[in-house]
């Protein structure tokens, strides 16, 4: 067996070892169960999945295992020359081995990040929370850091590939240890940076119970953030400090500086579309129009015990009771918690033991805006048993009542909601300016001779 065919049988052995712990994770989740209590979820057994762990493990000992097959073919690529064909078909082949692990690394941590919002109902412990969520996003980045800088920075290699200019007191073979450092932490920090950002996301969420308030967002793109202007000071530092060794690597180094550019111009859209959306979304809170319905369900002439009555809304304050009552008995027929304000719906049965006569449901509730809404439907309960109704009346006022009211802006709607908004346009200019200021910021180190 030559040594080109070692180097590819080592990554494709080990995407097959990887194959079989997925398979054996996939196996190890038939006898996780679920546990419920009142028709909720509330945890499962065992707490924290075996596969979960598995699923890890897997991509570990294949991105490993294709690191150690790229350091044989760069070996071997070294002794027979750049241009041979074998030895470069095994680089490139472990090089994209090496992609494809951090690739996975990276939905895997996203998709432990995001179920994470999903578990948090269940009343975990932080020790079982750690082992389902924190301990997973933590070393799958860590496996992506290490792939990252063992195999495309820290490399030992003197492939002779490129083509780069230097400066003459650069010419002992490159920027050396400082420049390698500055290099690594050019792709290191910003990847640090956005798992140390959704950890935070997930303690918030998790300390708190709720969807993440705006502010929240906007600390995590701050970090982000920073961890991209970072990554563009690191970068343009190993660049002006020259190729890390006369070799491939150079490509590398002008890479460094391409991802933080992308990065930084991928980060900006995001983020301004984001701080367009909640500006909108915060002149838009500015309106209040609540929409209050009651109607009855069943048609006239219809048996008593069988007639309901819905009552459905939306822009309801939360926490406030929503209740229907009938007249002039004063039965409550409901008094429920609106627990959602951005719908509501109940239904209930009229009291079957009802004399003959003439009643009135009555609705009430309270808009977000704190007004008292109200609605009102006649109905009347024959000697046979049944409830006759007016059935020419006039319903469509509830739908087309105009209930708007613009409330002004004050310091509390501009703090909680606009001012947001601003601070993640602000946010993302800011970034752009930084990292392009950066970019065309003369080399430091390096001799000017404009």
């Amino acid at each position: 067996m030559t040594s080109v065919s070692r180097s590819l049988l080592i990554t494709l052995g080990s995407g097959l070892v990887a194959w079989a712990l997925f398979m054996v994770a996939l196996y190890t989740d038939l006898f996780v169960s679920d546990i419920f209590e009142n028709g909720s979820r509330i945890g499962q057994d065992p707490p924290v999945a075996v596969s979960i762990y598995l699923f890890l493990a897997a991509v570990v000992v294949f991105g490993l295992a294709s690191l150690w097959g790229q350091r044989i073919a760069i070996s071997l690529r070294v002794s027979a020359g750049p241009e041979s064909r074998p030895e470069r078909a095994a680089h490139r082949f472990s090089t994209l081995a090496l992609i494809i692990a951090m690739a996975l690394s990276s939905i895997l941590a996203i998709s432990a990040f995001l179920e994470g919002f999903g578990r948090n109902h269940e009343g975990d412990t932080l020790l079982i929370r750690f082992g389902n969520v924190y301990g997973p996003i933590l070393l799958y980045t860590a496996l992506v850091v290490t792939i990252l800088l063992l195999g495309f920075v820290f490399r030992r290699d003197t492939l002779p590939k490129s083509t780069d200019t230097h400066s003459d007191e650069l010419e002992d073979g490159g920027a050396g240890l400082a420049g390698r450092r500055d290099l690594g932490a050019s792709y290191a920090i910003p990847i640090v940076a956005t798992a140390i950002a959704l950890i935070f996301g997930l303690i918030v969420y998790d300390a708190t119970g709720r969807a993440l308030e705006v502010w929240v967002w906007v600390a995590i793109q701050v970090l982000i953030g920073s961890g991209i202007v970072a990554g563009t000071v690191f970068a343009e530092r190993a660049v002006a400090q020259g190729p890390t060794s006369t070799s491939s690597r150079s490509r590398i180094t002008r890479g460094a500086r391409g991802l933080s550019f992308v990065l930084s111009i991928v980060f900006a859209a995001v983020v301004g579309l984001m701080g367009f959306g909640y500006g909108a979304s915060a002149i838009d809170s500015l309106r209040s129009s609540p929409y209050f319905f009651l109607d009855i369900l069943t048609g006239p002439n219809t048996p008593l015990e069988r007639v309901e009555v819905s009552l459905n809304g939306r822009e309801l304050a939360e926490e406030t009771t929503a209740s229907l009552v009938v007249e002039p008995s004063g039965e409550v027929l409901l008094a429920a918690d609106v627990e959602s304000s951005d719908y509501f719906y109940e239904t209930r049965p009229l009291p079957g033991d009802l004399e003959p006569g003439n009643y009135t449901v009555v609705a009430a509730a309270t808009a977000e805006d704190g007004r008292s809404l109200s609605r009102e439907v006649d109905f009347e309960v024959t000697a046979q048993g049944t409830v006759t109704y007016d059935i020419e009346r006039e319903i469509n006022p509830q739908w087309q009542e105009d209930t708007t009211v613009i409330d002004d802006p004050d310091g509390e709607w501009f703090v909680e909601d606009f001012l947001p908004a601003l601070v993640l346009v602000v946010l993302a200019l800011s970034v752009i300016y930084l990292t392009l200021t950066e970019r065309n910021r003369p080399a430091r180190g390096v001799r000017d001779d404009a």
